[in-house]
C-alpha cells in the first residue's frame, strides 16, 4: 500500500471511495443493484439459506463456505427483506479496499505507463546473485539490509510457495515466466473497475493485447519480483528466487479489491496448503457499525481458517502514520495529509484490516537512510517533488540524520506492529510537500546508482506503476516505490527462505512466525508521528503553499517508540546453515 493522501470520487456511485488506505462500501441509489456479503447462523442449514436467497431474486457470486457466509448481489431496496430470511445472522454491503497511488498522483486511468529508458552505468563486477543484485547494491540496498545474500548458500525458497493476492502477476515478464506456477483470477467477475471506471482487464487486453488474467496495475508485479524474481544471470532476482509463486489476483488494473475477495484469497491459500500469503492492500472498519463488525469477524474467522491449515497471512501496515493498537485498533487522530487539505480524514477508533486481523503478520516500513539537509542547493535540485538538495533552513527537518533504518515517515505504527522491513522512504524522510526528496534512481540520477525507495521489477503492462527499462539487463519494466506494501513481501520471502530448510515449521503458523521474530534485531528510532498542530504550509511552497488547516501534514514531537516502530524488531533472515 503506497502512500497517498487523496480521495477518488467515483462517478458511479454516490459514495466517496478512501485512496488513502479506507474501508468504504460501494453505495449508490435506492432500487440499483449492490453487493453484499451474507453471515449464515451457525445453528442454520448454509445451503438452505443460500437457496433462499436464490428463490427471492438475489444472484450468489461467491461462496465463502468455509466461514458461513457467501456473496450476493441485489437490487438495494431488496436488502432488508432478505436480511430477514430465516437464518441469516447479518448482511453487510461488500466494502472496497485499495492499493494506493503514488503519493501525490493518481492511476493512468488504464493507460499504460510510458516506458522511460535508462543505462546503468558500469560498476565492479560480482559474484552474489542476477547482474543488478551483485553489481549495483546501492541500488537493491534492502537485499544487504536484512541479510538475504548472505544465506544464499544455504536456501534460495525451493520447494516453497507463496501466493500474491494483489492486482496479479505479470508471468509474461522475464523474471517471473518461470515463476508464476498458477493464476487465479478471483477479481475477473465482480467488474469493480468498470463500476468505478468504465474500464476492465479484458478493456485493456483487447486494446494492447496481453492477457486479461496478467497484471494491468503494475503493484502485484512488484511484489512478486521482490519475493521471487529468477535467479537467471540476467536482470534482478528475488530474495527468494526458487519459490513458486501463485497469483490470487483480487483486483484490476484500477487497484481496488472488495473485502470478500480478499477473505476469498486466504481461502483458497488455505484450501490448497499454501504456506505463505502477502497481502498489501487493506483498509479499516467501523466496527461500531454492526455491518462493518460483520465482516471483521469474518476476516477474524478466515484467519483462524487459515491458520488451522498451515497458512501464513503476512499484510502492509499501512500508510496513513497512525498508531495501530495490540487489537487492531486505531489509536491516533488524523492521517498524513497534504496542505491544503479542506477535511481530515480520521480513523480514530476504527480497526485496520486485514493487518490488524489477530493473527496476520503486520509489518511497518523502514527507509534506507535519513540524508542531511544543506546550507545552499544547486538550481533545480530543491524545488521539484523530487529534490535531491534539503534547505537546513526548512521549517521542517527530519530527525535522525545519518541513520539507517528509520521508520518511514508515512508508516503506520503501534503495539500492533511484528515485524518492520525495508519499504523505502524519501532521501530526507520527510513527506513530499516538506521537500522530502527522491526516490533515488531510476527517478533521479543525481546520486548515481542510489535508490532510497526500493527497487524491483514492475509489469510491463502496468499503468499504476513507472516502468523504467534499462538497455543492459532484458529490456523489460523495473521501478523504484515505496510504502508497507515495499516491506511486506521481504518478509514473505524470509518466510519461505525458512520453510525450505526446516520443514518441521511447515503447518506451524505460530512456530514460523517466532522463529523469524528469534533473528530480528533491536531498532532505534527517531521518526516522530505526525503533529496535529503544526499549520504551517509545506517547506516545497512553490507547489504546497497553503496553509495545513487541518493539521497532520507534519511530523513533530517526542519520537515513535521502538517497540512500536519495529515489533519484534528490524527482520533479518535467520541463519539457515546452522
Amino acid at each position: 500500500m503506497r502512500k497517498s493522501i487523496r480521495w477518488i470520487m467515483v462517478v458511479a456511485s454516490v459514495a466517496v471511495l478512501g485512496a488513502a488506505f479506507a474501508a468504504i462500501p460501494v453505495a449508490s441509489a435506492s432500487g440499483t443493484t449492490q453487493r453484499y456479503i451474507v453471515r449464515v447462523r451457525a445453528d442454520a442449514n448454509y445451503n438452505t439459506v443460500r437457496a433462499n436467497f436464490a428463490k427471492q431474486g438475489a444472484k450468489v457470486v461467491s461462496d465463502l463456505r468455509q466461514v458461513g457466509a457467501f456473496v450476493v448481489t441485489t437490487k438495494s431496496s431488496q436488502a432488508a427483506s432478505l436480511a430477514a430470511t430465516e437464518g441469516v445472522q447479518g448482511m453487510a454491503l461488500d466494502h472496497v479496499e485499495t492499493v494506493a497511488p503514488p503519493e501525490g498522483s493518481t492511476a493512468n486511468r488504464g493507460k499504460l505507463v510510458k516506458h522511460i529508458k535508462r543505462t546503468l552505468p558500469r560498476a565492479p563486477g560480482g559474484t552474489i546473485g542476477d547482474p543488478i543484485v551483485s553489481k549495483y547494491s546501492a541500488l537493491v540496498w534492502t537485499y544487504g539490509r536484512i541479510d538475504a545474500r548472505e544465506q544464499w548458500a544455504n536456501s534460495t525458497g525451493a520447494g516453497v510457495t507463496v501466493a500474491v493476492a494483489d492486482t496479479g502477476l505479470d508471468y509474461t515478464h522475464a523474471e517471473l515466466a518461470s515463476q508464476v506456477t498458477q493464476v487465479v483470477d478471483l477479481a475477473k467477475e465482480d467488474g469493480l473497475c468498470t463500476l468505478l471506471f468504465g474500464l476492465s482487464d479484458q478493456d485493456l487486453a483487447d486494446e494492447n493485447g496481453g492477457p486479461e488474467d496478467t497484471d494491468w496495475h503494475g503493484h502485484g508485479s512488484w511484489i512478486g519480483g521482490n519475493i521471487g524474481a529468477a535467479l537467471d544471470g540476467a536482470g534482478i532476482n528475488g530474495i527468494a528466487p526458487d519459490v513458486s509463486l501463485v497469483s490470487l489476483k483480487i483486483a484490476q488494473w484500477c487497484g481496488y479489491a472488495y473485502d470478500s475477495t480478499i477473505i476469498s484469497a486466504f481461502l483458497f491459500a488455505a484450501d490448497h496448503g499454501i504456506p505463505v500469503v502477502s497481502i498489501s492492500f487493506g483498509g479499516y472498519l467501523d466496527r461500531s457499525d454492526p455491518a462493518q463488525d460483520l465482516i471483521w469477524q469474518i476476516y477474524e474467522d478466515t484467519v483462524a481458517y487459515a491458520k488451522i491449515f498451515g497458512t501464513a497471512i503476512v499484510a502492509a501496515a499501512g500508510n496513513e502514520h497512525a498508531e495501530i493498537g495490540e487489537d487492531g485498533l486505531v489509536l491516533t487522530h488524523g492521517i498524513l495529509t497534504a496542505p491544503g487539505t479542506e477535511e481530515l480524514t480520521d480513523y480514530y477508533g476504527w480497526y485496520e484490516v486485514p493487518g490488524g486481523i489477530p493473527g496476520v503478520v503486520d509489518v511497518s516500513s523502514t527507509g534506507n537512510r535519513v540524508n542531511y539537509s544543506s546550507e545552499s542547493c544547486a538550481d533545480g535540485t530543491w524545488d521539484n517533488t523530487n529534490a535531491t538538495c534539503k534547505f537546513q533552513s526548512d521549517a521542517h527537518q527530519a530527525p535522525g540524520a545519518g541513520l539507517k533504518n528509520q521508520l518511514a515517515y508515512y508508516s503506520n505504527y503501534g503495539s500492533r506492529i511484528d515485524f518492520a522491513a525495508p519499504g523505502g522512504a524519501r532521501k530526507f524522510n520527510l513527506p513530499v510537500w516538506d521537500r522530502g526528496g527522491t526516490p533515488g534512481f531510476p527517478t533521479t540520477v543525481d546520486d548515481g546508482i542510489r535508490a532510497w525507495q526500493d527497487f524491483s521489477i514492475t509489469s510491463n503492462w502496468a499503468t499504476g506503476i513507472p516502468c523504467y527499462v534499462f538497455t543492459s539487463p532484458d529490456g523489460q519494466c523495473y521501478s523504484s516505490i515505496q510504502g508497507t506494501s515495499m516491506a511486506t513481501p521481504h518478509v514473505s520471502a524470509v518466510f519461505a527462505l525458512v520453510l525450505s530448510v526446516h520443514p518441521e515449521l511447515s503447518g506451524d503458523v505460530d512456530g514460523l512466525i517466532d522463529f523469524v521474530k528469534g533473528y530480528a534485531v533491536p531498532g532505534h528510532n527517531t521518526t516522530q508521528p505526525s503533529s496535529a498542530t503544526d499549520t504551517a504550509p509545506g517547506d516545497l511552497d512553490n507547489i504546497y503553499p497553503l496553509d495545513c488547516t487541518t493539521g497532520y501534514c507534519h511530523l513533530g514531537g517526542s519520537a515513535i517508540s521502538d517497540d512500536e516502530a519495529y515489533g519484534a524488531g528490524f527482520l533479518q533472515v535467520p541463519q539457515l546453515g546452522a
